[in-house]
C-alpha cells in the first residue's frame, strides 16, 4: 500500500498510462479507525464511532447533467456498465479479508467501460466520509484506480489529504473518440454527502466546458 505523498497532477488517455481500457476498479481500503465520540451527546452517538467512508460513480451527459449515479444506495447504473460491490460501513466489516492490506478492498466500484452507455461523456470518482470525520484521521488507508490486470495508475494516500477535507473528486474520465481521457483532480469539496458531491461535481464539469463560437 502506498505510503508516500499524494499523486502529482495525472492527466492522460488510460492506453497512454497503460491501462486496458476495458474494465476499470475505482477502490478503497483503509484501516478500521474508531473515533471516540465527546460531549453529553456520547451515547447517542455509537452508530458514528468508526469512521464510514463511500465511494460514488457519477454518470454525466455532454451538457454535465446527471445521468446516473452508482454508490451504496443504488448499486448499479440503468445500464449495468457500472456495478457497486458493497458497502463497508467502517473498514473492517467485511470479514478479515477486507482488512487493510489485504488482497481485496473494502469497498470497490467496478466500470466496464465498453457497456457505458454512448450519451454519457464524463465520469466523476467522488469519495465522501458519510459521518463527516476528516479522511485524515484513519490510521492507513487509499483511494486507488486499476485495471482488471491490477495495473494502478493513482494511489491516493488519505493521510496525505487535508485535516479538514471530508469528500473528495478523486477523478474525471471523460469519453474521446477511442478511448477515455483520466484525469485525477484530488480535489476537496464543499458538499456534504455523495448526492450533493454529485451535484458539485457538475457544476464544475459545466464551468471547463469551451464556450460555442459565434456567441
Amino acid at each position: 500500500m502506498s505510503t508516500t505523498a499524494p499523486s502529482p497532477l495525472l492527466s492522460d488517455s488510460l492506453r497512454g498510462l497503460g491501462l486496458d481500457a476495458g474494465t476499470l476498479f475505482f477502490a478503497l481500503n483503509y484501516e478500521f479507525t474508531k473515533i471516540e465520540p465527546k460531549g453529553m451527546f456520547k451515547r447517542f452517538k455509537k452508530n458514528q464511532s468508526a469512521i464510514d467512508i463511500d465511494l460514488a460513480c457519477v454518470l454525466y451527459d455532454d451538457n454535465c447533467v446527471i445521468s446516473d449515479i452508482v454508490w451504496f444506495k443504488q448499486l448499479r447504473d440503468k445500464a449495468e456498465s457500472v456495478k457497486h460491490q458493497g458497502d463497508s460501513l467502517n473498514g473492517k466489516d467485511r470479514g478479515e479479508q477486507a482488512m487493510y492490506l489485504a488482497p481485496l478492498d473494502q469497498e470497490q466500484i467496478r466500470l466496464e467501460l465498453e457497456k457505458i452507455p454512448a450519451h454519457i461523456t464524463h465520469i466523476g470518482l467522488i469519495a465522501n466520509s458519510y459521518h463527516g470525520h476528516s479522511f485524515s484521521r484513519v490510521k492507513k488507508g487509499e483511494i486507488h484506480l486499476s485495471d482488471d490486470e491490477g495495473n494502478r495508475c493513482f494511489e491516493v494516500n488519505l493521510k496525505q489529504l487535508p485535516r479538514d477535507c471530508t469528500t473528495l473528486w478523486v477523478a474525471h474520465l471523460r469519453r474521446s473518440v477511442d478511448d477515455w481521457h483520466l484525469t485525477l483532480q484530488n480535489l476537496p469539496l464543499t458538499a456534504d454527502g455523495l448526492a450533493n458531491a454529485a451535484q458539485e461535481v457538475a457544476h464544475e464539469l459545466a464551468r471547463a466546458l469551451p464556450i460555442p463560437q459565434g456567441i
